[in-house]
């Protein structure tokens, strides 16, 4: 069994625009099909959104060098060489990772959860909103949220403390106890603005508290988790991989670490991450924000380990779920219930993709080829 081919489609973006603070212009979504053939007709895919269509072209020779000829379980031999040992990952080898682990799932009919070694069969999900320009949209949004069966909500908000403060407030009043709440103001706060925030959301009892100062400041992550009783997350935007998270842990800097693994990654540096969390007594929660495939990637991960509470699903729900077939939704309890077709196990639809390709790069031959 080898990989025969490597290829990628440039989609178009998304019609509905996304911002998720003040400081960040709002941005419609680009996304890029990649898949992985072998030589017995599967193909591994991933719908990725953190690399534009100029560094897969630059990157897709020396993935095809590394991947085709070769035997698709070799994930981990993949892994080191596209990442520098995983302290280089980046959007386009996390997402070859992801497309492999799809592959691997495919050619032995199971979902990649139960390859892992699966913990559980569902997941409590939480409603993870963009920004608004009123504090009422974001309390009538958690009300649509939790009839559609949600019992979390996370709120990227405005990103100025006192602005983010009256939101809370509003939300924490408008579904009383009703829901599970949580703040991502995206890294923006300065120590004082965090400070002031968190006293309000320990009164409010919120749920987390995401990213409120920059990554990098792993003193004042420290300050603020050993300070309030309100768990303390963060470390998503750390630009490297699994070697740059142990100085959050042995500083107990945070109560959980986020992960983007579709760039810090993918599958395979995610479950090592979670390993290394539980190993420290801290929680792994993983954002899963993206297109469907991506979401589903750290779903599976989450479904194979036990230290993660919830999984991140956009909203309003379906706004990245452009090509699909399938979808994560939550149920009447607030789960997501785990897939049962093989790979990431949701299905991609073949003619919406087609409509929605502007581009073609194939390189399983080394040969480009644009599209409509």
């Amino acid at each position: 069994m080898k990989i025969t081919e490597v290829s990628a489609q440039v989609l178009k973006p998304t019609e509905f625009e996304f911002q998720w603070k003040d400081q960040l212009p709002p941005r419609r979504v680009g996304m890029i099909l990649l898949r992985i053939r072998d030589d017995e007709g599967h193909e591994g895919q991933c719908i990725t959104w953190l690399a534009g269509p100029g560094q897969f072209e630059d990157a897709l020779p020396r993935v095809r060098d590394t991947l085709v000829g070769r035997d698709p379980h070799d994930i981990e031999k993949f892994s080191y060489e596209l990442t520098d040992n995983l302290t280089a990952p980046n959007a386009v080898s996390s997402g070859v990772d992801i497309a492999l682990w799809d592959l691997v799932g495919k050619i032995h009919e199971q979902p990649i959860y139960k390859l892992l070694g699966a913990a559980r069969d569902r997941v409590r999900a939480y409603a993870s909103t963009v920004r608004y320009d009123t504090v009422q949209e974001y309390v009538d949004l958690a009300l649509q949220c939790r009839d559609e069966g949600f019992t979390a909500y996370k709120l990227h908000a405005f990103g100025v403390p006192d602005k983010d403060i009256e939101v809370c407030r509003a939300v924490r009043e408008g579904v009383g106890d009703t829901m599970d709440l949580m703040l991502d103001p995206v890294n923006a706060y300065d120590r004082q603005g965090a400070f002031k925030v968190g006293k309000v959301l320990e009164e409010l009892d919120f749920y987390w508290y995401e990213a409120p100062i920059e990554d990098a400041d792993i003193q004042g992550l420290t300050d603020l988790t050993r300070h309030f009783s309100i768990p303390i997350t963060a470390v998503e935007s750390v630009g490297g991989g699994l070697k740059f998270v142990p100085p959050y842990l042995v500083n107990h800097a945070v109560d959980s670490v986020r992960s983007v693994g579709d760039w810090t990654g993918g599958i395979t540096a995610m479950k090592k991450t979670a390993a290394l969390c539980e190993a420290f007594g801290v929680k792994f929660e993983p954002h899963s924000y993206g297109s469907t495939l991506i979401q589903a990637a750290h779903f599976h991960v989450m479904l194979a380990i036990h230290n993660c509470d919830l999984v991140e699903l956009p909203v309003p729900t379906g706004v990245l779920d452009q090509g699909m077939k399938d979808t994560l939704r939550v149920n009447a309890e607030g789960y997501v219930d785990a897939p049962t077709k093989p790979g990431l196990g949701y299905e991609i639809d073949e003619d919406e993709i087609d409509n929605l390709t502007v581009r073609h790069l194939t390189i399983g031959d080394a040969s480009s080829v644009i599209g409509h």
